[in-house]
């Protein structure tokens, strides 16, 4: 086989923890907007983060299992049901889970560079190397929102003033 069973497993776990990041970053963006009207925080997240898991898992499989000749498997996600009570908690949230998530993408590398799929082990890199983009985002939101706590202005200066990813969906 061209790819190690372990790697396999390991890249489609981490297909089946982008849609779990973009189920639950649905609902984040849900109750940031309509519960607190932090619309624009919310529109950015949703466009620029949580669309971008459902992207990450297509690349993932075409790039590290499809080109291989290995199916992709799509394990079930949870319901996305979780509530806040400050914007504060979902900025500190969005900040852990994009963080926990490189923790994981850097596994799955792990992974397979132990395993000797180093094809797959280069694609993963590239793949993560955008990724941690994201991860910069969500801890330059963090230190934003230390800084304004849960003041609307936050929201007001977001799109201007300390968004850093591309803007060209919006």
């Amino acid at each position: 086989m061209i790819v190690s069973q372990a790697t396999i497993e390991a890249v489609t776990e981490l297909i089946g923890k982008c849609f779990e990041e973009n189920r639950y970053l649905d609902r984040l963006v849900s109750v940031l907007g309509v519960k607190f009207a932090y619309n624009n925080t919310a529109d950015l997240i949703h466009h620029h983060i949580a669309h971008y898991f459902p992207n990450l898992a297509d690349w993932l499989g075409e790039k590290c299992l499809e080109r291989y000749n290995i199916p992709v498997y799509y394990p079930a996600t949870p319901a996305g049901g979780q509530d806040y009570t400050s914007v504060t908690e979902i900025i500190k949230d969005l900040e852990e889970r994009m963080i926990d998530f490189q923790m994981s993408f850097m596994g799955v590398c792990k992974v397979a560079f132990d395993n000797n799929d180093i094809h797959v082990y280069t694609d993963l890199l590239d793949l993560l190397e955008d990724f941690n983009e994201i991860v910069e985002q969500a801890i330059l939101l963090s230190d934003k929102i230390d800084i304004y706590g849960d003041n609307e202005s936050y929201d007001a200066h977001i799109r201007n003033s300390f968004w850093i990813l591309d803007n060209n969906e919006d």
